[in-house]
């Protein structure tokens, strides 16, 4: 015991060294983390009082539906807030491996080096939890203001209750020490393997051709056959693929550009989507997911109205109910594409500082970055919409695709998704200025 003790305390001591040696970057490695986690939790708060609200009002006519279309909306926003929580705990790792180096170089134990990255990662995921909790309670009265069933809601009927807000703060906690153990993986923990800036292997192509494979085999089936629960599964299991054929098709698209590359920041973007997709990925995966829900909200287009006045009312609340779910997802988009191009940023300052020192102008740079995203965040906003399509074919048929209005819709709502993600590349440019001055 005294021996454990001892190490705990010298753990800490080591810990609070390192805050100290680190200075003002520990605000920006800690600042961008927190932000996220506080995004995401205030959301998903909020989806699953959306869904309990709903639950509860089992009176109504069409109870059993609303409560299907909530399920659906919360798979919809729940599946980006956990994405957005994984990149928030990788925001800074870089950072953070350079002074887990350091300490293994000051003769750190690997084990005082494993539980400084665990505490460090809960502790940014608790604050961040704590925050969208109160975001999330301080939001109530505005979101209580939305008509569903042509009566708003109560603050009380969206409130989640103790319980599930201690398990959402404790599952993100978990979330982001889980994500910081397992990216350590990545490196040997020895006195210069955590400095050694690893390529990350290439996404598998086998992965991507199998997860197309299940597309197409979901069009051949009958998903009335396997109800509700299997559709929600469903649903779950493509945004599982999106996010196994996003860093495949994200390399492709780099290996695309470096054969056509004609000047220095084409170049130097397609080899930074080459060196990481999976980067690259975390920049326009919000967007994709944003375009999937877009195709969603572009079927209620092609159905047009209803004469029946119950099914006008439903028909109402759906449009609705999609349009908060699409307002959700687009800002998850926005959020996640500002956070990732800013960790970008300062985890690869050295990078950008040598260029610059080598003469690099800083127009090559900005415009390598936004090369690095533009054609990327095209491809797969039309593979989102693309997979949304496949998976409502068995449904919906066509009908997307055979209504001019839904298709104009369906357009206009991924430009708005590409352009949020460009607006993001030029709203960080201010950060990249500085770096490169430093």
């Amino acid at each position: 015991m005294m021996h454990m003790a001892r190490e705990v305390q010298a753990t800490a001591r080591v810990g609070l060294l390192t805050v100290r040696a680190e200075g003002t970057r520990t605000l920006s490695t800690w600042a961008l983390p927190v932000i996220a986690f506080a995004c995401s939790t205030a959301l998903a708060l909020t989806v699953f009082g959306g869904y309990s609200a709903f639950s509860a009002r089992d009176t109504h006519p069409d109870a059993v539906m609303y409560q299907v279309l909530a399920a659906i909306a919360s798979i919809l926003i729940i599946v980006p807030c956990f994405t957005l929580g994984l990149a928030a705990a990788r925001l800074g790792a870089r950072r953070r491996d350079a002074r887990l180096a350091a300490l293994r170089l000051a003769g750190a134990t690997p084990r005082q080096v494993v539980a400084l990255s665990a505490v460090e990662a809960a502790a940014q995921g608790c604050l961040g939890a704590v925050v969208g909790s109160l975001l999330y309670a301080a939001s109530l009265p505005l979101v209580a203001q939305l008509p569903f069933q042509g009566d708003p809601f109560a603050v009380r009927e969206l409130w989640v209750g103790p319980a599930v807000l201690g398990g959402v703060i404790a599952g993100v906690t978990v979330l982001a020490a889980v994500s910081a153990l397992v990216g350590l993986r990545s490196v040997a923990i020895s006195p210069l393997g955590v400095a050694q800036r690893h390529a990350p292997p290439p996404p598998k192509w086998l992965f991507a051709a199998g997860a197309v494979l299940v597309i197409v085999l979901w069009g051949q089936l009958n998903p009335a056959a396997f109800g509700i629960g299997g559709l929600l599964a469903g649903l779950a299991v493509v945004f599982l693929l999106i996010n196994v054929v996003g860093p495949f098709v994200v390399s492709v698209v780099g290996r695309i550009l470096v054969s056509r590359a004609r000047d220095a920041a084409a170049l130097i973007a397609a080899r930074r989507i080459l060196d990481d997709p999976k980067q690259v990925w975390r920049s326009v995966g919000g967007v994709t997911v944003a375009s999937f829900v877009a195709a969603g909200t572009s079927l209620l287009t092609a159905i047009g109205t209803v004469d029946d006045p119950a099914q006008a009312q439903l028909m109402t609340d759906m449009r609705l109910g999609v349009a908060f779910t699409l307002a959700v997802t687009f800002a998850l988009a926005a959020i996640s594409a500002v956070l990732t191009q800013i960790a970008s940023i300062l985890e690869n300052r050295d990078l950008y500082r040598n260029l610059a020192l080598a003469g690099t102008p800083f127009e090559t740079m900005d415009a390598a970055r936004m090369r690095q995203v533009r054609t990327p965040v095209i491809v797969m906003s039309l593979i989102g919409a693309g997979f949304a399509l496949a998976f409502l074919f068995p449904i919906t048929g066509l009908v997307v695709l055979t209504s001019p209005l839904a298709l104009l819709q369906l357009a206009a709502l991924m430009i708005v998704g590409c352009g949020l993600v460009i607006a993001a590349v030029y709203g960080s440019r201010p950060v990249l200025r500085t770096v490169m001055r430093t």
